[in-house]
């Protein structure tokens, strides 16, 4: 499952997928500029539903 989220992340732009080795297969991501601007918003959501114990 989190695999399939990665790759669909990866598609639209918000994470860079880099293959480490691949015997056996390691990969790093790391957040794009683009996936950076999403991380006020997401924090802003976790401070509203943790103020209202959602």
């Amino acid at each position: 499952m989190i695999d399939q989220r990665l790759k669909e992340l990866e598609s639209r732009g918000m994470v860079l997928r880099k293959v480490i080795s691949d015997r056996p297969v390691t990969v790093s991501y790391q957040l794009t500029d683009f996936g950076r601007s999403a991380l006020k918003v997401l924090d802003d959501l976790r401070v509203w539903s943790e103020s209202n114990e959602l």
